[in-house]
């Protein structure tokens, strides 16, 4: 059996369009520029015009992680079958003065057959919080369109 080739998500898309808890508005400009090579795999996503750069490997070793928001992780990026599969791992402080909560989101690209979509599935956790019968935040889906 060939293995089957691996996805090249690079070029630049435009976000058209959202499901589940992630509410699109169409008034704010979102893009994502991505620079796939064999080992490594660069984002710049400008959202209303605030920028934020990410540069991972494609190993599945972990890389660090900066969110839109300004919160460092660490990050791995990693091939599964026709998905790029990301796992980002942040700490942060919800309340000032309160104590730190690991926040671990996972997200799944898939390109449309014709390669002009880029959807991205999102799923967040909170590790420490795995016993409660309650999610805190909604699974979403980001739809972009390839320029």
């Amino acid at each position: 059996m060939i293995a089957a080739e691996k996805p090249d998500f690079s070029g630049t898309y435009v976000l058209t369009g959202s499901k589940g808890s992630f509410k699109f508005k169409k008034d704010i400009v979102w893009t994502l520029s991505v620079v796939q090579t064999d080992a490594s795999i660069e984002v710049i996503k400008v959202m209303d015009g605030k920028q934020n750069v990410n540069r991972f490997p494609l190993d599945g070793t972990e890389g660090a992680y900066m969110s839109s928001g300004g919160v460092a992780g660490k990050c791995k990026v990693q091939f599964k079958e026709k998905y790029l599969i990301w796992d980002i791992s942040t700490t942060t402080h919800p309340q000032p003065g309160g104590p730190a909560v690991t926040m671990h989101t996972r997200e799944r690209w898939e390109l449309s057959p014709d390669l002009r979509k880029l959807t991205i599935h999102s799923d967040v956790d909170f590790p420490q919080f795995q016993r409660l019968p309650i999610s805190v935040i909604e699974p979403w889906s980001e739809i972009y369109t390839r320029n």
